[in-house]
């Protein structure tokens, strides 16, 4: 038997929002998210949402990085197919580069929830390829709980690239955007390190 129902005939998994036992995401939860294909900018640089931010959003998302629901990435994957449908041709390949998670996030969850998400979407997507370039060059608060300008100062000068960006085509992908301090800073560097920045790519806005 593979080892993901052999998991769930031995600890099954229970809905993300409404808690009943069988999949991490039921069908009827998965109908209940509203699909809200929209645009936005961040310092000029297009942004491009599946949802906007709701209780139902938020109660998947806390599942999926904070309570180790990590099987949510192939669903929350599946749901960017609109907007992928939607974005720019190009005729080098794409590179989706996840924003980066902090050393005590990534030691707390196991696992850095942008990357994950990428990696989903690449597999469903032909011509777009996962690039883990950025990380983080100091030491930075968790965003949850500071204001706008102090998510901004947080981050500000706060991310480095580990590799070499310089001509690639590259959308910043994160879970959620909502002050634009991570998706402002990670694009910043981006395009200092001589990428083209496309966009941005988020579940929820």
């Amino acid at each position: 038997m593979p080892i993901t129902p052999l998991l769930n005939f031995v600890l099954p998994s229970r809905c993300a929002s409404c808690d009943k036992p069988g999949s991490d995401l039921c069908d009827q939860c998965v109908a209940e998210i509203l699909v809200e294909l929209h645009e936005f900018q961040i310092q000029g640089i297009p942004g491009f949402a599946v949802t906007k931010y709701r209780p139902l959003i938020s109660k998947i998302l806390v599942a999926f990085k904070e309570k180790g629901q990590f099987a949510l990435a192939k669903t929350l994957a599946a749901l960017f197919s609109n907007v992928i449908s939607q974005l720019p041709k190009f005729e080098s390949p794409v590179h989706l580069v996840p924003a980066p998670s902090s050393s005590e996030n990534f030691a707390r969850r196991g696992f850095q929830p942008a990357l994950l998400l990428a990696n989903e979407i690449a597999k469903k997507h032909v011509g777009f390829r996962v690039l883990n370039s950025l990380v983080f060059s100091r030491k930075v608060q968790d965003q949850v709980g500071l204001s706008g300008p102090e998510r901004l100062a947080n981050l500000d000068s706060s991310m480095k690239l580990n590799q070499s960006v310089a001509g690639r085509v590259c959308y910043l992908v994160d879970d959620v955007v909502t002050t634009g301090a991570t998706a402002t800073q990670g694009s910043r560097v981006l395009m200092v390190g001589g990428a083209l920045v496309a966009g941005i790519l988020t579940l929820s806005h």
